[in-house]
């Protein structure tokens, strides 16, 4: 008989990755309760949750949601990270635990139904921040129209100068 605070707990989880789409497996193993408090304190300011999951209940939940199987990365102790938007600002967190804790780890990560390796996880983790990559990609569009403004400009300060002189000469 399948005891209640286990369904219960599965429907929790099927109700989060129904609403937060992505989410990264971590191995937590050896880490200290307080550490593990600053991590989720981060991440909640991140709009990330961490939630600490048995691997079978979490397989129920992932199957019953239609996510892609990833038996192979449900080994020993996992924590789950749901989150549902700034997966590149909420990687780095995880990068910037995982450089102070050595025993912590990210496995993997599945983001719109893809599974992505923890070497893609950690490029993810590499990208700039939303804010730098629309700066990035504004100067470029920038760029261009600078350039031709100042050629305009450049264009019509000849023409005034010439038409200047010609008024000098002829005066």
């Amino acid at each position: 008989m399948v005891k209640q605070y286990k369904v219960d707990f599965v429907n929790e989880l099927k109700d989060k990755l129904t609403s937060k789409k992505n989410v990264i497996l971590t191995n937590y193993s050896g880490i200290k309760v307080k550490d593990m408090y600053q991590l989720r304190k981060i991440l909640r300011e991140k709009g990330a949750e961490y939630k600490v999951v048995k691997n079978t209940l979490f397989r129920k939940a992932l199957k019953d949601c239609g996510y892609p199987e990833i038996d192979q990365y449900l080994v020993g102790p996992i924590g789950v990270v749901f989150l549902d938007k700034e997966v590149s600002e909420v990687a780095k967190v995880l990068k910037d635990f995982q450089k102070e804790q050595d025993k912590f780890q990210y496995s993997v990560a599945i983001m719109d139904n893809v599974v992505y390796s923890p070497k893609d996880v950690q490029r993810i983790a590499d990208l700039p921040s939303k804010e730098v990559l629309l700066a990035q990609v504004m100067s470029l569009i920038n760029g261009p129209a600078s350039g031709t403004a100042i050629a305009i400009n450049q264009i019509m300060a000849s023409l005034a100068r010439g038409i200047k002189q010609v008024a000098e000469k002829n005066a």
